[in-house]
């Protein structure tokens, strides 16, 4: 009888476990084990945006179930609208691929008729940005402008890599709103080369140097006079440089603080991620969270210090708020950005 009933028990508990063990497996961890996931990077590289994706490329594949293979692939062009257009249009709509993109693309199709005809950001499957951040304004040293006031009196040439990118909207929307004249130079592919056009005096200045990139690598040179700054676009001035004020505080008109709300934007969202419009709920779900947990990762984090990265999490479900509430925006302020557009281009 004893020996029936350990037999029945062990029968029992053999059946409880193979019941018990589909309800256990991990579909996504299936899923991506033993895949390869690419991320395209919408810019050149050596850059800040490069630096940003390939750093947390590196640590991203020990936080994505299944630990499948991640691996970096540069496509530049058009504003990061090539690498994005990919994504969403071309690329397997099953979670292996991802784009690293310019901080501008969410919004470009609010104001590009091309960029448009590529993608919808509202549909767009938005993953966590490493950090929303500020940029300044800033031009050669030996340049007689000193501030805005002096930029509404004399043209000011400026690198703006491409229209459609945050420098060439900004330079444009400060145009409108301040009554600068800054003239954008574009064909400069990156802030490096931006910046070597600005030493030669080949041009004047440059309107959007993130602060990190500050720190990162230009600091000595505008510890030696060689760079300026006259003007501030983030959500809080920058204490290094407290002679130089924020855009938004120059500005009182309604209509111009709107424009400059949706202009920014970008600002808020900071670099952009992405996966495409279809790819299954369960795996948007978990690449969002394996990156918050890269995010939070003490190894990650020794890098990105030693990068001088600036790691403040904006979550996925933040930027997806952020990208709905601006093309909710009323037409009339819509249609004066995009009027501003393309008299850049």
């Amino acid at each position: 009888m004893r020996a029936l009933l350990r037999t029945l028990w062990t029968a029992i508990g053999a059946t409880a476990i193979s019941l018990a063990t589909p309800a256990l497996a991990d579909p996504v961890a299936d899923f991506y084990r033993g895949k390869t996931v690419t991320v395209f990077i919408g810019n050149t590289a050596g850059g800040t945006y490069d630096l940003y994706a390939r750093t947390i490329a590196r640590h991203l594949s020990a936080h994505i179930p299944g630990a499948p293979t991640v691996i970096v692939q540069n496509m530049p062009g058009a504003a990061s609208l090539v690498a994005a257009g990919h994504v969403y249009n071309v690329a397997p709509q099953d979670g292996t691929a991802l784009a690293g993109l310019a901080s501008t693309l969410p919004f470009q199709p609010l104001i590009d008729p091309v960029a448009a005809q590529k993608l919808d950001p509202v549909k767009v499957n938005w993953l966590p940005s490493p950090a929303s951040y500020g940029v300044v304004m800033l031009v050669r040293g030996d340049f007689p402008a000193h501030g805005v006031a002096d930029m509404k009196q004399r043209e000011t040439t400026m690198a703006t890599i491409s229209p459609g990118m945050l420098p060439a909207v900004l330079a444009a929307t400060t145009n409108a709103t301040l009554g600068t004249k800054i003239k954008s130079i574009n064909g400069h592919p990156d802030l490096a080369s931006s910046l070597l056009a600005v030493d030669r005096g080949e041009i004047d200045g440059y309107p959007t140097v993130p602060y990190d990139a500050i720190k990162r690598v230009y600091a000595q040179k505008f510890a030696e006079g060689k760079y300026r700054v006259v003007l501030q676009f983030a959500a809080e001035k920058s204490p290094d440089f407290p002679d130089a004020p924020l855009v938004t505080d120059l500005v009182t008109a309604p209509e111009d603080r709107m424009l400059w709300e949706l202009a920014l934007g970008s600002l808020k969202t900071g670099y952009s991620f992405m996966m495409g419009p279809n790819v299954p709920r369960e795996r948007v779900l978990a690449m969002r969270k394996a990156f918050m947990d890269v995010f939070a990762d003490p190894t990650f984090l020794a890098d990105a210090e030693r990068a001088t990265l600036n790691i403040a999490p904006v979550p996925g479900e933040k930027i997806e708020a952020l990208v709905k509430q601006a093309y909710a925006m009323p037409a009339p302020v819509v249609a004066r950005l995009r009027a501003i557009y393309m008299q850049g281009r």
